[in-house]
């Protein structure tokens, strides 16, 4: 079983209450200091009786005890739940910084993800689905470059985020609204395992919480407040994707938006936040500059034939016909050799006419 100091088992204690409103607990959790439950309990008696009523401080008064704390942690031990308390050492400073900071982080996976590199990628559930491959993309190419990304769970942008992320290789960070026994949607129950232990899933209501339509706005600030800067893929004038955008504007973290065509609904709030003084983000290149990364291209392999190809493309863009013709080949012959070093990213077709893609491709 996990160790804990003094203080974190008394902030762990606190918030396994689920009948104690969370303003109790913030207000509470600044009278803990390094001490037993039951010396917490005596110091303040008046202060929780004033706050909390009789009634409420008897309730905490007859659960000071061993045997209840421990049955609080071997419940988080048998989920392999780490509890970050904003008394640990390996709270993330910029989640202190944002209006009430979480009390308890419940955490699963790699906690070293807590204070990384991360950037969010969020969006709605009800995206277009070019919008699925834009969320897609960004994914991909931000984890090429060492960015964790940070999203929920959600069906749609959520969703594809942490599926790219993972088919990536990357580390990708999911902020759930419930607690860990509560994933919603279930849908996505394998796929929160999958995030678990290749990334970080975090909830901050204890493992039982069942998500209320209220936890989903308010967990949005975790989202932003582990986060570098925040992209929004798709959003309505009224989605809830935009308290994340919202949170990050007031924590002074830098807001990017992808751009839609007038009358797209599901893309309206984005067009919104670049009115109020988003970032228009059409590349995933605009992110990976803004913040000094470099991307570095992964070396191919390449056949004599496939280099062929590269080196008549080498001078410019050609028509199909051209190439067919330095090479001495049929365009039944060239094409399924120009379709695989289109999938492979490295050319590019527009209508019968190809290019590269990439510049570092050695022949």
């Amino acid at each position: 079983m996990e160790k804990y100091t003094k203080k974190e088992l008394c902030c762990i204690w606190l918030d396994s209450f689920l009948g104690l409103e969370y303003n109790y607990k913030i207000e509470l959790s600044q009278m803990i200091v390094d001490c037993g439950i039951n010396e917490f309990l005596a110091r303040n008696k008046d202060g929780l009786i004033s706050t909390l009523g009789a009634e409420s401080y008897n309730t905490l008064q007859s659960s000071s005890n061993r045997a209840y704390l421990e049955f609080v942690l071997e419940g988080l031990s048998s989920r392999n739940i780490h509890a970050i308390t904003i008394f640990s050492k390996n709270y993330p400073q910029s989640l202190k910084d944002v209006e009430n900071p979480p009390l308890v982080l419940y955490c699963v996976g790699d906690l070293s993800l807590l204070n990384g590199e991360n950037f969010a990628i969020v969006g709605s559930r009800r995206s277009l689905p070019s919008s699925i491959k834009v969320a897609e993309n960004f994914s991909t190419e931000l984890c090429s470059v060492g960015f964790n990304l940070v999203t929920g769970i959600a069906e749609g942008v959520d969703s594809a985020v942490l599926t790219a992320t993972l088919q990536a290789g990357g580390k990708p960070i999911s902020v759930i609204a419930g607690g860990i026994d509560n994933v919603y949607p279930k849908s996505n129950a394998e796929l929160i395992k999958k995030v678990a232990e290749c990334g970080l899933v975090i909830a901050e209501y204890p493992p039982e919480t069942v998500p209320k339509p209220f936890h989903f706005p308010v967990r949005n600030r975790i989202i932003a407040g582990l986060s570098k800067g925040v992209l929004v893929v798709s959003g309505a004038i009224k989605s809830g994707t935009l308290y994340t955008a919202e949170h990050a504007e007031s924590q002074s973290k830098t807001v990017f938006a992808v751009p839609y065509s007038v009358g797209v609904p599901s893309g309206a709030g984005c067009n919104e936040l670049i009115k109020r003084g988003a970032l228009l983000c059409d590349s995933p290149q605009d992110i990976i500059e803004y913040y000094g990364k470099e991307k570095k291209e992964k070396t191919v392999s390449l056949t004599e034939t496939e280099k062929s190809v590269i080196s008549v493309l080498s001078n410019g863009e050609t028509h199909i016909e051209k190439i067919c013709s330095a090479l001495s080949k049929q365009i039944f012959e060239i094409t399924p050799l120009l379709s695989i070093l289109e999938m492979k990213g490295l050319i590019y077709k527009s209508g019968n006419v190809y290019g590269l893609a990439r510049n570092d491709l050695e022949v």
